[in-house]
């Protein structure tokens, strides 16, 4: 194959990768993992540099310091942490030409492997999430190129060269995945191969070699010594050595995990919708007999040392899915992509050389014949991108195993918001927060006009704005229906995600929550009377708590609560200025006052408030089944949760008395 179509057919092989990357990129939900990999770019952005994140069970740094230019460009948003992705994905099908041209000295092995690479699905989907994964195999590649020219290459100054670029991508590799750490064993392996098989050779560039392991070495070396001095930082291998077959020394877990990590290939693949139709093997169609022939064909010519690395990266990167849980796993195995997909053109190269070999008697009848095969070819990689195009975006990218596996309802809130012509504040209550999930939905909301405030189940937060608010939850895990009530019309939802999960719920709902509906609240918790401990007069509201907080009043919404129940009961808050890490208490006190029943809490994301914002507060005070009739007092305060300390109130104390309450009354 000349130059010039080799090059005018790897571009047109990497627009087809780059569009099947692309494509309706934002469209499939944006979720935990990939915030967390967000998280860790924007924490190196404000000066926090380390060699290992232990956010998300474990993070190596590279993937994340490279997202960094993005986020600076295209700030905190989703196409920030997934457009690299598409970068690094495409980039992988351009090095993956580079590799196999070097390896068999083939333009047109080169361009093959190219057009699967585009094609096949494992490289695609990781080149569509922003996850770190990808650029292991990426990374690799590389470092692979600069170990077959360093080892035989004719030139010893080419060797050298490629001995240190080779070498500082297989050092880096380690700070891909943690699937890359074991790179170092493939190059091991391989030179352990030559000096068996080409020791000649092994002699004649040792120093290139020496050069390159020298390199690898001193640069992945500072993050194993790290991760061995803070092992607690480890999850995942402190998590194989307590759990796996290896750390239980059970031999039929061994076997089990051997067979299903082999069948990953054309039986079953990884069952997680995240990244895969659940069980679509790494080939479902005829490719995966041409990897099959592409074993076979690299263990009759072990004695060449291209062959015989393909068998060793495979086998290498194999071994995480066999020693861990549950395989397999697309990202324990995306280290095998460079050498499986050598692997699986193998056939192809060789039936092309022959078939020409044999048929090819004529200048016109060669051309003829590798016509032909192009077009065999040609037309196997456009029905493998067919299916891969088609499998992805008829019944992966919308499918409800998805929306449940991403808990797309985070995405969903974030893509309503933008999508609105509605502007009014928006208050997202989550079942149980945590950070990645209130950064999943302001990731994916880029609009600067809309008020974001996140709450827990019993807290609402209206931001101060005359046009009033809206409340928006996943129907799992509500908020608390006490607070529903009172002011929701659960009736009459002003957005419904027309995606649903495998049950075929719609978990997303909107509320719209009036302004007038917040003041009628308002005017009836100033009604009831707040008085200072002891005393028997009313005192004025509001009640300012620190400098922080204004208590309005309060509500209790049930006062013929029984034993056994819930009493409920509302509290009002204005924001002065951003509150600490606080708690409210609201304690139900005997005659003596000994606390029967208590709810603390202030379950609002505190640093993302504003002045001048209203918190509502449910308390459900839970009642003993004993619970004597008798009459008693509802007490107040606040305190921080970092040494629960009260905290002051203008009137003099840190707690007031509401009012009485009795049994049944």
């Amino acid at each position: 194959m000349s130059k010039r179509i080799a090059w005018i057919l790897l571009i047109l092989i990497l627009l087809a990768a780059f569009f099947l990357r692309e494509y309706r990129l934002l469209d499939f939900p944006y979720h935990g993992d990939e915030v967390d990999e967000g998280d860790i770019a924007l924490d190196m952005l404000s000066g926090h540099l380390a060699l290992f994140y232990p956010q998300n069970e474990g993070n190596e740094p590279l993937y994340q310091f490279l997202l960094t230019p993005f986020f600076i460009t295209m700030g905190d948003s989703v196409i920030a942490s997934r457009f690299p992705s598409v970068m690094w994905s495409t980039l992988f099908v351009a090095l993956m030409y580079g590799y196999v041209r070097t390896l068999f000295r083939s333009r047109r092995a080169g361009v093959t492997a190219a057009g699967l690479t585009a094609a096949l699905w494992l490289p695609t989907v990781f080149g569509r999430l922003g996850l770190r994964e990808i650029s292991q195999a990426v990374m690799m590649t590389p470092a692979l190129i600069g170990l077959v020219i360093a080892f035989r290459d004719p030139s010893e100054r080419r060797a050298r060269i490629a001995g240190v670029i080779g070498g500082i991508f297989a050092g880096l590799t380690a700070y891909t995945f943690l699937a890359g750490r074991g790179f170092p064993i493939i190059v091991t392996l391989f030179l352990l191969y030559a000096a068996l098989v080409q020791r000649e050779r092994l002699c004649a560039r040792w120093r290139a070699l020496l050069i390159y392991f020298g390199v690898m070495v001193a640069l992945s070396a500072p993050l194993l010594i790290y991760l061995a001095l803070h092992p607690e930082l480890d999850y995942h291998v402190r998590d194989l050595g307590g759990h796996s077959w290896l750390a239980e020394g059970n031999l039929t877990g061994l076997i089990s995990n051997a067979l299903a990590t082999l069948g990953m290939f054309t039986m079953q693949g990884d069952l997680n919708w995240v990244r895969n139709i659940p069980g679509r093997p790494v080939f479902p169609g005829i490719e995966g007999w041409l990897f099959y022939l592409g074993v076979a064909l690299c263990a009759w010519r072990w004695r060449k040392p291209e062959y015989m690395l393909q068998l060793i990266i495979v086998a290498t990167m194999l071994t995480p899915n066999i020693l861990t849980e549950d395989p397999p796993g697309w990202p324990r195995a995306i280290g095998i992509l460079p050498g499986l997909i050598a692997i699986t053109i193998l056939p192809i190269e060789w039936a092309w050389s022959c078939v020409t070999t044999l048929l090819a008697r004529s200048e016109q009848s060669r051309w003829r014949v590798n016509a032909l095969c192009a077009i065999l070819v040609g037309a196997l990689g456009v029905s493998i991108y067919a299916r891969t195009a088609s499998d992805m975006f008829r019944v992966w990218i919308d499918n409800p195993g998805v929306y449940w596996m991403t808990l797309a309802f985070y995405d969903g809130a974030g893509k309503y918001v933008n999508h609105s012509v509605d502007a009014t504040p928006f208050n997202y209550v989550m079942d149980v927060y945590t950070p990645w999930r209130e950064h999943n939905i302001s990731r994916v909301v880029q609009r600067q006009d809309v008020a974001l405030r996140y709450s827990v189940k019993s807290a609402f937060v209206f931001p101060d704005d005359p046009r009033g608010g809206r409340v928006a939850f996943q129907i799992f895990g509500a908020p608390e229906r006490p607070l529903l009530d009172a002011f929701l019309d659960l009736a009459a939802p002003i957005f419904i995600d027309a995606r649903v999960e495998p049950e075929g719920r719609r978990p997303l709902r909107v509320y719209e929550v009036s302004r007038v509906r917040l003041d009628e609240h308002l005017a009836r918790a100033r009604a009831n009377a707040v008085f200072l401990p002891g005393a028997s007069t009313p005192i004025a509201t509001p009640v300012q708590v620190s400098d922080d907080l204004q208590f309005l009043g309060y509500e209790v919404l049930n006062p013929d609560a029984r034993p056994g129940g819930d009493l409920n009961i509302l509290t009002y808050w204005r924001v002065l200025r951003r509150p600490p890490n606080l708690a409210v208490f609201v304690h139900l006190l005997d005659s003596t006052t000994q606390v029967v029943a208590q709810f603390d809490g202030f379950e609002v994301v505190a640093d993302d408030l504003s002045a001048g914002d209203v918190v509502v507060q449910l308390h459900k005070l839970n009642l003993p089944d004993t619970l004597a009739s008798a009459v008693y007092r509802l007490e107040l305060g606040a305190y921080t949760h970092t040494d629960l300390k009260r905290l002051p109130l203008n009137v003099g104390t840190d707690y007031v008395w509401l009012q009485e309450w009795r049994v049944g009354k």
